[in-house]
């Protein structure tokens, strides 16, 4: 397979050499700058990793998109893995998804820190509340995750070009998951899971919020569900 692997970062100097240099075996590397002012983007460069710049924040969600179709317009890629720049995913794991697509022939293959081997230490509000909300999700989609939020994932890269359609008319630019999978539900795109290790961030705290992200999340459930039903 030929893959594609996008980073999303914002200030992530310290962290991403580290992400490249260990993605860079796996795949060519895209790393979004989402309005970076520190040196991110020319660590990614130094790296090996091709950049695509954002002039100020847009958020996550947006930056995700911007890596998409970035990957679409630069190369003939089979696959286009999502991770963080942040040093939390492993992209040691990488053939753990390619082999779970082609096992299973999914249009998207989800990490799960649920299923994982270190979840028992996750934080409180990943152990509460992070079921409930892919229980919601499951439902109003016909999915069986188990977790909806991580941001570990590999694509099809044919089914991510059948769906840029939907991904222009998304209407959170921050917290993208949610609304991502209730669209591609609805265009019969399947999915698979396969079990990750969270890793701590190298360095650096995130910059989500606990009710920020909690808010962010159900705006975008809400306002997708208010779009369908217009």
């Amino acid at each position: 397979m030929k893959v594609a692997i996008t980073l999303c970062a914002y200030n992530e100097g310290e962290n991403v050499r580290s992400v490249i240099e260990r993605a860079l075996p796996y795949g060519d590397v895209i790393l979004v700058s989402d309005g970076s002012s520190d040196n991110t983007e020319a660590i990614a460069r130094e790296c090996g990793a091709e950049v695509v710049r954002h002039p100020f924040n847009l958020g996550q969600g947006v930056a995700v998109i911007t890596g998409f179709k970035a990957a679409l317009g630069r190369g003939d890629y089979d696959v286009i893995i999502e991770m963080d720049a942040d040093g939390q995913h492993d992209p040691a794991e990488i053939p753990t998804f390619l082999d779970k697509m082609v096992e299973t022939g999914a249009d998207i293959v989800v990490g799960s820190r649920i299923t994982g081997t270190n979840y028992d230490g996750a934080p409180w509000a990943r152990r509460y509340f992070l079921p409930k909300l892919t229980h919601v999700l499951n439902k109003l989609t016909g999915y069986q995750m188990t977790d909806s939020m991580c941001g570990f994932r590999a694509f099809k890269a044919e089914s991510v070009r059948r769906a840029l359609p939907v991904l222009d008319r998304m209407l959170e630019p921050q917290y993208i998951a949610s609304e991502m999978f209730i669209r591609f539900s609805r265009l019969g795109l399947t999915i698979q899971e396969v079990p990750i290790r969270m890793q701590d961030r190298s360095s650096g705290i995130s910059s989500k919020g606990l009710f920020r992200y909690g808010w962010g999340v159900s705006r975008a459930i809400l306002l997708t569900l208010l779009e369908k039903e217009a």
